[in-house]
């Protein structure tokens, strides 16, 4: 089981990492994955489409950018937990929701795609040993480590599912 990180290095990190319960990440991740697949599945495509109020993401952007923020912090595991000395970049979410067009995609792709990170990032997690788990990289100019990361990466996604309980389903 992989320890939960003691120190949160930084701010951002710690409001996504606080949303995690206790006990070993990649189970809760298995789960979440499950638990948040079967949920949208029941989803329609015409509902998909809809935003919750004026100026907000479709639940098709809401996905989309889930999916994108995945991908981008198993690839900031997979440099900090392979010894990147290289800052990594920040990630502006609202040029990638614009720039992906996810509102063209069918829904099943988008769930597809959900789909498929996890279990990506399942494979890559269970491959880190205990002394990169505990690594520092440096991330929006900011130290953060690799447990960090995955915890952040089930957090990001409990607080964008709490968000479609409540205003888009």
């Amino acid at each position: 089981m992989r320890p939960r990180p003691l120190f949160i290095e930084n701010p951002e990190h710690d409001r996504y990492v606080s949303l995690v319960p206790d006990g070993d990440i990649v189970e809760i991740l298995s789960k979440q994955r499950t638990k948040t697949i079967t949920l949208l599945s029941s989803v329609s495509e015409e509902s998909a489409r809809k935003a919750y109020a004026p100026g907000k993401w479709t639940l098709k952007e809401v996905i989309g950018h889930m999916t994108d923020s995945e991908r981008v912090m198993a690839y900031r595991i997979l440099a900090i937990a392979r010894n990147e000395s290289t800052p990594l970049p920040a990630m502006d979410q609202d040029q990638y929701v614009s720039a992906a067009n996810f509102n063209k995609l069918s829904w099943e792709q988008l769930l597809a795609g959900l789909d498929t990170v996890r279990s990506n990032t399942l494979s890559l997690i269970s491959t880190i040993d205990d002394a990169a788990w505990v690594r520092n990289g440096t991330v929006m100019n900011s130290p953060v480590s690799v447990g960090t990361i995955a915890y952040g990466i089930v957090g990001h996604e409990l607080h964008h599912m709490k968000v479609i309980r409540d205003k888009y389903l």
